[in-house]
């Protein structure tokens, strides 16, 4: 049976899922991108070609359970670091505090579009000869101190699902600048044919996982990879506008992330309760400020908490979080009801 030529770049990474990856690459800076099916599955392929199974690391309480899925399924062990409370990601300070001789990598991950202190955990991860690992599911376009999010990392993941940045419908890439980890991602995740072309093998890997990207999300992402990032730049001003709203009504913790060279995707632009809860005078004060929005109660779920996560795992074997369980108790999201369109016409943005 003949095989179609797209049926051979599906197979080979050719085409489309090429084209994608280069972008990739030039956006981060990065010397390789991989596809993959999603973001869950690249954290599982990253957790296999470092040989972490058994492994103690170091991770966030606050993340979906997927971040951590593979790398628990493989039998590894996670200790709870604390985070910051203005912006939720991992505090470098609880990071030092938690880590043993048993820590083998460093799992963060930029929550709600907030980018980590990629800097202060590449410092770290340099310093006691760890792995760091990001997931950057959320944080596509976004940057701190000019740099895009978690590039300082040995490996990040980025995901393509519904109501992320860059929305192809499902999907997701690997990032890193090690050759020897490519290399090993290809092994794991991708057909026969791409790892004979990539890697020039004469054995192949047919018990590798089935984590290619489908070529229909990897043309999607292609077509909408510019403009994606051009929406996002004018989504931030609107988020710092409405930001700086939230902050000057006094009834919040204060957020100041432009002041920290911080450029969120903002997945979810999320704040804290600075006392009693006063949502409708919040909202009538962003009213005032032309913003129209509903507050969302309890975006913040702790992974140690949860009760399929107790269930599969048993309590949390290391101390709590006390940051991070006092903003479970206070964050809400805020979600604008009336937003003029952005649309995204002949590579200008109009309507903004």
């Amino acid at each position: 049976m003949s095989t179609s030529r797209s049926q051979t770049n599906q197979l080979t990474g050719s085409g489309a899922i090429a084209e994608l990856e280069r972008k990739l690459r030039e956006h981060y800076s990065m010397r390789h991108a991989l596809c993959v099916s999603n973001g869950t599955t690249g954290l599982l392929a990253i957790a296999l070609a470092l040989g972490l199974r058994g492994s103690e690391f170091i991770t966030t309480p606050i993340t979906y359970g997927g971040t951590l899925s593979g790398w628990l399924l493989l039998g590894n062990r996670p200790v709870f670091a604390d985070v910051e409370a203005d912006t939720l990601v991992l505090d470098p300070g609880s990071v030092r505090r938690r880590l043993t001789q048993r820590t083998r990598a460093l799992l963060a991950v930029d929550i709600f579009g907030v980018p980590c202190d990629a800097a202060a955990l590449r410092r770290i991860a340099d310093e006691y000869g760890i792995w760091y690992i990001a997931d950057a599911a959320q944080s596509f376009g976004a940057r701190r101190d000019g740099r895009p999010a978690s590039a300082a990392a040995d490996a990040l993941v980025v995901s393509f699902t519904n109501g992320k940045c860059l929305d192809a419908g499902e999907g997701g890439a690997v990032l890193t600048n090690r050759s020897d980890l490519y290399d090993k991602l290809v092994w794991w995740t991708q057909h026969p044919h791409r790892q004979h072309r990539d890697l020039g093998l004469t054995v192949e890997n047919e018990f590798a996982l089935n984590g290619r990207i489908h070529p229909s999300a990897a043309i999607r992402a292609n077509a909408s990879f510019t403009g994606s990032l051009k929406h996002l730049r004018v989504r931030q001003r609107q988020y710092f506008k409405a930001l700086q709203s939230i902050n000057r009504s006094g009834f919040t913790e204060p957020v100041d992330l432009q002041r920290r060279n911080i450029e969120p995707a903002f997945f979810r632009l999320t704040a804290a309760w600075k006392h009693t809860p006063q949502p409708d005078m919040l909202q009538a004060h962003l009213r005032q400020d032309g913003f129209a929005t509903e507050l969302l109660p309890g975006p913040v779920r702790l992974v140690y908490d949860q009760a399929a996560f107790v269930a599969h795992y048993g309590k949390r074997a290391t101390p709590g979080c006390p940051v991070a369980e006092g903003q479970a108790g206070r964050r809400f999201a805020v979600r604008f009801r009336q937003r003029r369109r952005c649309l995204v016409k002949g590579g200008k943005i109009m309507g903004a």
